[in-house]
Order: structure tokens, then C-alpha cells, then sequence
């Protein structure tokens, strides 16, 4: 059994298959929760599957490319009809470019807000609409520290990062009657696959190496380290979970102290 006690509960998380998703998943299935997951790689899907902890429920894979409005709209009712029900929401899955603002196009633009805003819109309030008032449910949103602030390499993340703190601000207004309750995490500099993708447009803008901004970031953190999947995973478990359940509204760094320094 994990930290926290999620029999008999249904989890779904989007990007699932790899970084915070991933580690979010997993810390649910320890705990005995079924899960659903949703990631537009079948391959990477199918490997989530395989290496989820054993509880006695067959967990399941959604493949949905969130870049979609018409997906984002399929991804709840295709969960309750394979789970029968939802009690958690985990909205992982974000994209996430580093390009000069004068240099975005519409088209990269339109992609980041079509995942990291869109589709995770259409899935909250599909999910919190689809709960049961008697049981309540748990939405948590994955923002970021960029979406405290403004970004010169990053405008159109950052601002698509701000946006997920009112949506989750306004769905804790209009479900808490249900007994909903929605939070956003916000992690700092994580070590996950996105920054595979991340570190071209740095180095693109700035010429620096993957390392580089690794030991930068490190400095610039009181803590002394950047963060692993596994501790903003820690903080969305709790917010999942029963000792949790009053906390409504609320947008929390995960950064080891980065924000105060960055």
C-alpha cells in the first residue's frame, strides 16, 4: 500500500505515460487506485500499462491527441464508460517550446494553449460534471513557476500557465458545491522527457548546453537540486487524497525554494 489510500477510487491522468504524469500514476496505483490513462503515444501507453504496480485492477489506456478539441471532448465520457465512474482528475499532459516572442508562429502559438489550456478546460469540466456529488472528487492542474511570471523565451507558455491558475480558480468556485475540489501544482525545473525537446530551443536562443542550465538552476534553488517527477507526484497524491480534501483554489510550488530566487 502506498503513502495514501486510493481503494476504490478511479484516477485519471493525462500524459500518463512519461514524467509527472507518469509518476503521478504510479503513486495512485501504489495506493490501489485503477487507472486511466490518456497520452497521445500508443507505444509509451502500452509500456505505462506494464510497469504499473499489480492491485487487482486491469488499468487502462485512453490514446487521445489533446491537441484536438474533438479529443479533449472524448477523453471523460471514453474514461467513464471503460471505469463506470471518475473520483480523480490529474491533468499532466502540456507542451511546452522556448522561442524568441516576436519569433512564435500561430500554428506553435495555437498548439500550446490547445493542450496546456483547451484540452485541460474541456477535461475538468467534463470530469467534475461526470462526479458524484455524494463521493466528491480531486482535479488537480499542472501549472508552472512560469506561469507566475512572464517569459521572454517562453511568452506563450507562461501565459498558458497563468491562465490554468484561473481555471482552476473558477472550477473551484462553480463545483465545490459538488464537493470538488481543484488545485494547481506548480513545479519548478524537473527532470522529465519534455525538456528533451526544451533544451533544442535553449540552445537555439542561447548556445549553452543541457548541463549548463541544469547547474544554473541548481544554484538558483535553495534547496541545492532541481526537482524530480516524484516530488511534485508527492504533492498531488496528498491533494488527492482525504487529508487533502480541504485545500480548494490553491496554486502550490513544487521548487524547492526556486521561485524565490528566479
Amino acid at each position: 500500500m502506498g503513502t495514501y489510500d486510493f481503494r476504490n477510487k478511479v484516477a485519471l491522468v493525462t500524459g500518463a505515460a512519461s514524467g509527472i504524469g507518469f509518476a503521478a500514476a504510479k503513486q495512485f496505483a501504489e495506493g490501489g487506485a485503477w487507472i486511466v490513462g490518456v497520452d497521445r503515444n500508443a507505444e509509451r501507453m502500452k509500456s505505462l500499462l506494464g510497469a504499473l504496480p499489480k492491485n487487482g485492477h486491469p488499468h487502462l489506456a485512453i490514446e487521445k491527441d489533446l491537441r484536438s478539441a474533438t479529443a479533449a471532448q472524448e477523453v471523460v465520457p471514453e474514461a467513464v464508460e471503460l471505469a463506470g465512474r471518475l473520483d480523480i482528475v490529474v491533468n499532466a499532459a502540456g507542451v511546452c517550446y522556448f522561442t524568441k516572442m516576436q519569433e512564435i508562429s500561430v500554428e506553435e502559438f495555437n498548439e500550446v494553449f490547445d493542450v496546456n489550456v483547451r484540452a485541460l478546460f474541456l477535461i475538468s469540466v467534463a470530469a467534475a460534471e461526470a462526479m458524484d456529488p455524494a463521493k466528491g472528487g480531486r482535479i488537480i492542474n499542472l501549472g508552472s513557476n512560469a506561469g507566475r511570471k512572464g517569459r521572454a523565451w517562453s511568452a506563450h507558455y507562461a501565459a498558458s500557465k497563468a491562465a490554468v491558475k484561473n481555471i482552476t480558480e473558477s472550477l473551484a468556485l462553480s463545483y465545490g458545491s459538488k464537493n470538488i475540489a481543484v488545485n494547481t501544482v506548480c513545479p519548478g525545473p524537473t527532470e522529465t522527457p519534455m525538456w528533451d525537446t526544451n533544451f533544442k530551443g535553449l540552445k537555439t536562443l542561447t548556445g549553452k548546453e543541457p548541463q549548463e542550465f541544469w547547474d544554473l538552476w541548481k544554484k538558483q534553488t535553495p534547496l541545492g537540486r532541481v526537482g524530480k517527477p516524484e516530488d511534485v507526484a508527492n504533492l498531488i497524491c496528498f491533494l488527492a487524497s482525504e487529508k487533502g480534501g480541504f485545500i480548494n483554489g490553491q496554486e502550490i510550488n513544487v521548487c524547492g525554494g526556486f521561485m524565490l530566487t528566479s
